[in-house]
């Protein structure tokens, strides 16, 4: 049940991984014979049973049915999914309010963009799927993306997303028309810090303040990008 293979399949924590051993086979086996069951995972697998009337049963895995096991084994696998999930998804909350440059890989029935992201991490770089929905893509880019083009994106939220009662994956929520986008484009382009959008209307125009003057060929970068003009104001 417990294997060296489980640290380096999921990434987890031994401790985490032994407290999932722990509470998926007590969970699976407290259904199946509805009783208390407590677990131990550290070393041998330890399994107690408390009936309703009587003193507590040690179980071995071996006297478990083999249909039960592969059940068990089922479900620790799923509950390490679970949390192997859980920890990316905290380890990637540090891109939420970013910016990145994403391919549109497919466009969904409903106008979902579904973009792949190439970020640069420290170690190695990511390889990361977002989802644009409709109501966050400019109304004049909408129905105008293409498959494979370039664009830029602001995550606005990452969380974990339930499939069939369980956690299936990380979900990242991309954004084009949020106030913010322009100030971050151009913060990104300069190196200037300091810089915020005003006021803005998607495809319209931005009203952007920044505390010194920014080169022109960056200003009109940002509005190429988002097909819109950028006004500056200067306000030390």
């Amino acid at each position: 049940m417990l294997s060296a293979d489980l640290l380096h399949k999921y990434g987890l924590p031994e401790d985490e991984i032994v407290d999932a051993v722990e509470c998926a086979v007590a969970r699976t086996l407290m259904a199946a014979f509805q009783r208390t069951v407590t677990v131990r995972a550290e070393g041998e697998l330890e399994i107690i049973a408390y009936p309703k009337l009587g003193h507590p049963v040690e179980m071995q895995l071996k006297d478990i049915p083999k249909k039960l096991r592969r059940h068990i084994i089922h479900s620790v696998e799923a509950e390490l999914q679970k949390r192997q999930i859980l920890l990316e998804a905290k380890k990637l909350q540090e891109l939420q309010g970013r910016v990145f440059c994403g391919a549109v890989g497919r466009i969904g029935s409903r106008g979902t963009l579904h973009v792949t992201l190439e970020i640069d991490d420290l170690l190695k770089p990511l390889i990361l799927f977002g989802e644009c929905p409709l109501r966050y893509q400019p109304p004049h880019e909408r129905s105008r993306y293409r498959i494979g083009e370039q664009r830029s994106f602001l995550v606005t939220s990452v969380r974990p997303v339930m499939v069939g009662g369980d956690i299936a994956k990380v979900r990242l929520i991309l954004n084009r028309t949020s106030r913010v986008l322009p100030a971050l484009l151009l913060q990104d382009l300069t190196g200037i810090t300091g810089i915020k959008c005003r006021r803005r209307i998607a495809g319209g125009f931005s009203e952007v303040v920044t505390p010194v003057r920014i080169p022109k060929t960056s200003i009109n970068k940002v509005g190429k990008e988002l097909r819109e003009h950028v006004q500056i104001l200067i306000a030390p």
